[in-house]
């Protein structure tokens, strides 16, 4: 992944260009912005281009020994540090990785305080950093005080709010925006998607290019609504496993709202019925959040999205 596969993100691109070009890169940064608009995506890049020893611009040369090692997924001085990493240090599954803990950001730190060993720096990226716990934070604001020498951290977040401000004021921010819908609709038909079903993906993604990715993965949002039986069907669909199922339905819900808007918009719906099921549709979230069972969950939001619109 090099800098001309992000998308729509020509300012963060431009701010990054600008601190290798003057060789003055900061030692902590932090990517923010809404979810699924690349921040990830550039965060990875971003490593790339530090630990590349030709290039001095955003795009890694792809050829030298720090970028082989880079792309194989085997450069020593280089953690991604995320739901995946965290559930190898405790052997569990990834999707029970709902925060980032103390012992994980204390074996990133340990990684991060040792000397590089193909060139002058070692990078790291934390992924939803928002997610830290507050000891994690505590731990990870050590290393930011005192950070050894060459030893770059990349924090990325949707939720910046959610750190806090010590770790917010040590870090340098960069904004990631919300995508056009023409170019998240390009993301998508690039990755393989049909263009009508990119299309209409990238109309109710909101400027997310993961959002659409899912959207387009589920059919949403017609599988929710195409024939009599597909409220029934959409929550079956969630399957057995419960966090897994509880995403799923968090991006149901989405979809049904972004239907209700649409078809208030459209004329399909008065603005008394589309209101009122946005509401209905809110409290279902709530219930969501709340341990409910999705199945159910999906099920009623789908029902009402219909009956709103009748």
């Amino acid at each position: 992944m090099s800098a001309g596969d992000i998308l729509g993100q020509n300012r963060a691109l431009k701010i990054l260009a600008g601190f290798l070009s003057a060789d003055r890169v900061p030692q902590a940064l932090l990517f923010f912005g809404p979810p699924g608009v690349g921040k990830a995506l550039a965060a990875g890049s971003f490593a790339a281009a530090l630990l590349c020893e030709v290039s001095r611009s955003v795009r890694a040369c792809g050829a030298c020994a720090p970028c082989a090692a880079f792309s194989g997924g085997r450069h020593p001085d280089f953690i991604r540090v995320n739901a995946a990493y965290q559930a190898c240090l405790r052997q569990e599954d990834e999707s029970k990785q709902k925060s980032l803990r103390v012992g994980t950001i204390r074996e990133a730190r340990r990684a991060m305080e040792t000397s590089p060993i193909l060139g002058g720096r070692k990078v790291a990226v934390i992924e939803d950093a928002d997610s830290l716990e507050i000891e994690a934070a505590n731990a990870l604001l050590k290393i930011l005080e005192e950070p050894p020498a060459g030893a770059v951290w990349i924090l990325t977040a949707s939720r910046r709010e959610r750190l806090p401000k010590t770790v917010l004021s040590r870090c340098a921010a960069v904004r990631f925006a919300l995508l056009p819908e023409a170019t998240v609709a390009g993301i998508l038909t690039r990755g393989g998607t049909a263009e009508s079903l990119a299309a209409a993906a990238a109309r109710d993604s909101d400027g997310s290019a993961g959002r659409a990715l899912e959207l387009a993965r589920h059919g949403y949002p017609g599988a929710l609504f195409s024939g009599l039986a597909a409220p029934a069907d959409a929550s079956e669909s969630l399957g057995a496993d419960l966090p897994s199922a509880r995403t799923k339905a968090e991006l149901a819900l989405f979809a049904v709202r972004q239907e209700l808007w649409r078809s208030w918009k459209e004329g399909r719906t008065p603005f008394r019925e589309a209101a009122r099921g946005l509401g209905v549709v809110r409290e279902l979230g709530d219930a969501l959040r709340a341990n409910v069972d999705p199945k159910a969950v999906v099920l009623l939001a789908c029902l009402q999205a219909r009956q709103a619109a009748t």
